[in-house]
């Protein structure tokens, strides 16, 4: 019950050594595959991010020549029903894709331009399926992401996503700033040059404070129409030995009226710290903790060299902030 996409994958295991048996039990195998899959990835990212609309999936398959194929959203499950190929590569490439396309982001990707969604589908399906056997993943290049990566705005914004990707901010903050972003446009009056304007802006700032260097001083503030949020470094030892929890609180206290969202980065081993922080100034700024995560990160040490390290973020969120579309 705690872990369903486990029992998912339980479940694909049985059937796969029983169609062996008798074919009945192929569709079962292929069914409880994918949504073992997709679920599991789904699990990782709503721990990641918050307000995403979608919970879970449900696979269901239609006959081959007289229905067709279609998504839509029931009750905060989607459902995918699709026409099961002879491959299971090729159900599992089109079932992700048509998870990543359909329900992912779906709010932001209406309203953001054409090749920054299709960047994101393609980089969110590729991350869905990089731990998978090197088949799928090569079904996937072939089937979805070789043609598209011609296109050089695509492929600018994909490279882009995964140094995101490598400090650990694709989800948590990336992603989680597009969803911000969907909910406050979400049927509202809006300006699609400027929404499409503030993206790229936004991850070419979420970009160049990925490939900063360790204590390198930078821009750590995005103040656009949509998104407004700061990244603060908090647990330096040399800073928590000398002033302990005061300079870092004061400085909360100084940013948060211009902020919507802080994001408070640090080593694991500064959690406790990071926390106390917040807790001890959270109720003078108005803010409330979002969300929280640990992460092994790649950062730039002083020589520009990767280094990997274990982190720790935590998201607090601005109270006079309304989620406008929760469902």
């Amino acid at each position: 019950m705690r872990n369903p996409e486990k029992f998912e994958k339980l479940i694909a295991l049985i059937s796969k050594f029983l169609k062996f048996i008798s074919n009945k039990f192929d569709k079962t195998y292929v069914k409880y595959d994918l949504q073992g899959k997709i679920n599991d990835y789904l699990r990782k990212v709503s721990n990641r991010t918050k307000h995403l609309d979608i919970k879970k999936i449900n696979v269901e398959w239609i006959d081959v020549s007289e229905q067709t194929e279609k998504q839509f959203v029931q009750n905060g499950e989607l459902i995918l029903r699709l026409k099961k190929g002879d491959h299971q590569n090729e159900n599992i490439v089109k079932a992700s894709m048509a998870f990543i396309s359909y329900a992912f982001l779906k709010k932001a990707k209406s309203y953001i331009a054409q090749y920054q969604r299709e960047s994101m589908d393609l980089f969110a399906c590729y991350d869905l399926l990089k731990e998978e056997k090197s088949e799928i993943l090569d079904q996937f290049v072939q089937d979805f992401m070789k043609d598209k990566m011609d296109n050089k705005k695509i492929s600018d914004f994909f490279e882009k996503y995964s140094d995101i990707d490598d400090v650990g901010i694709f989800y948590p903050v990336l992603v989680q700033e597009l969803t911000f972003l969907g909910e406050k446009v979400f049927a509202n009056k809006r300006d699609a040059q400027n929404i499409h304007k503030e993206v790229t802006e936004l991850v070419n700032f979420l970009y160049r404070y990925a490939n900063r260097k360790l204590r390198e001083d930078i821009v750590n503030d995005f103040s656009g129409t949509y998104c407004k949020f700061g990244i603060r470094i908090i647990g330096r030892s040399i800073v928590i030995n000398r002033d302990g929890e005061r300079v870092y609180k004061n400085h909360l206290k100084k940013i948060a009226p211009e902020n919507e969202t802080l994001y408070l980065i640090g080593s694991y081993e500064h959690k406790k710290f990071i926390n106390e922080v917040f807790n001890n100034c959270k109720d003078e700024i108005g803010y409330s903790k979002l969300m929280d995560d640990t992460y092994v990160a790649t950062i730039k040490d002083k020589d520009g060299e990767d280094l990997k390290v274990m982190s720790y973020i935590l998201t607090v969120r601005n109270d006079s902030i309304k989620v406008y579309h929760k469902k």
